[in-house]
């Protein structure tokens, strides 16, 4: 069997955690299967020790007109001049019915892949919505298209669906027809799976599922009591989110001023850097603002290198507690057992942590303030031993129930 991977974006850690889980789980349940990933940049992962142990062959995305291979060089060369196009014309064709388009349209590399494949996969993430993408004219949807001219099966898995708000009535059309055609939707959160069905999607397609990554807590045979771990606090930053200068400079105070206090108590803090690409949204010119802001900026440290998925973690599950803003970062946090405060920007965060039980600790970014942040540490950590034992058990069983989901996913290939 060969399974095409989709949406593999490389230069982020959690989906790069994404990647290693899903694979992961594939190999258990098929462990001959022929596994080939479509990444944003192939190159990212030349020293992948896991990929390369694992034999996974990468190809770019279907979108991507620069990494073509040697051949028909011109012909992409001078589609790229009008790229932006190739989604409308694409979908159109698509749309009317029209299909045998993909080789004309889609990279070359990728093309050759999706067509000896026999399952493509959705490697999940925060996909599915306009937040992020305006219409959703981007290489999620342009991928999928290029899955549905070919006739292949196709599974979204572990995905985030909506919110949904389209200005342009035939992106919708598209969008529905994807999801339509699509053999199983795996909605890693109740709200997905609502708008699944407000949408109309075939009841029997919706499948509830957890976040791919909470696979990884496999990964911790034992879980590292509070007591063990040095009192340090890890902190991850959200860059991506588009903020005013003042926004910017309000949101770094709330952090500085939680690190001030807390550093009083006697705690380091480390920051977990979630982009590393040396370009916005890196994560780490934020970092050193804050940092310098600090009064005593010797409690403060950051991972200025990227950690392979496992290191990471491990580095995750030593902290006491974690306070994320990005989404992975608080995954992370609770398949070690580590304390979580989860600041949200999406309504996703909660609802990971409600399915934990730790609603009550997520706090809405545009809420956010030194004051509320303190709040939540301080209930925290008084029950930080009990919270850290509870949310580890649940990540065990999430564990063995992304199992039965990815066997059921593999399923319809056969």
């Amino acid at each position: 069997m060969k399974i095409l991977l989709l949406n593999q974006y490389a230069e982020n850690k959690g989906d790069r955690a994404v990647l290693f889980a899903l694979c992961m789980l594939i190999r258990q349940n098929e462990p001959d299967a022929e596994i080939v990933v479509s990444t944003s940049a192939p190159e990212q992962w030349a020293d992948s020790k896991f990929l390369n142990q694992n034999k996974v062959t990468l190809v770019p995305w279907a979108w991507d007109y620069q990494r073509t291979g040697n051949g028909k060089r011109i012909y992409w060369s001078l589609l790229t001049c009008f790229q932006r196009y190739t989604f409308t014309m694409f979908r159109e064709a698509l749309l009317f019915g029209i299909h045998g388009l993909g080789r004309w349209f889609t990279n070359p590399l990728f093309h050759k892949e999706l067509m000896a494949s026999d399952l493509v996969i959705s490697v999940g993430g925060h996909h599915y919505t306009t937040l992020l993408s305006r219409d959703l004219v981007s290489s999620i949807n342009f991928d999928a298209m290029s899955v549905v001219d070919a006739r292949k099966k196709l599974v979204l898995f572990s995905q985030s669906f909506g919110p949904f708000e389209f200005h342009n009535h035939r992106n919708e059309k598209l969008t529905r027809h994807v999801l339509e055609y699509s053999q199983g939707l795996y909605a890693r959160e109740s709200s997905s799976c609502k708008t699944l069905g407000h949408w109309g999607i075939t009841i029997s397609k919706i499948h509830n599922c957890k976040e791919t990554v909470f696979a990884l807590n496999r990964l911790f045979p034992h879980r590292l009591p509070i007591v063990q771990r040095p009192k340090r606090v890890g902190i991850a930053i959200y860059c991506a989110q588009r903020r005013s200068p003042e926004a910017e400079l309000l949101y770094c105070k709330n952090i500085v001023g939680f690190i001030d206090s807390i550093g009083k108590q006697g705690f380091s803090v480390c920051f977990f850097p979630m982009e590393l690409k040396g370009s916005l949204p890196d994560d780490r010119p934020m970092i050193k603002k804050i940092i310098g802001l600090v009064k005593f900026p010797g409690c403060c440290s950051y991972i200025d290198e990227d950690l392979p998925t496992p290191q990471h973690l491990n580095e995750v599950a030593k902290c006491q507690l974690f306070v994320g803003h990005k989404t992975h970062s608080t995954i992370f946090s609770l398949l070690t057992g580590t304390p979580l405060i989860g600041i949200c920007y999406h309504p996703k965060t909660r609802e990971f942590m409600k399915q934990f039980g730790m609603e009550s600790y997520a706090i809405d970014d545009a809420q956010l303030t030194t004051e509320i942040l303190l709040q939540k540490f301080n209930e925290l950590y008084r029950r930080a031993e009990e919270v850290s034992a509870s949310i580890f058990q649940q990540s065990q069983l999430f564990s063995a129930e992304l199992d039965r989901d990815i066997a059921q996913a593999i399923h319809t290939a056969k």
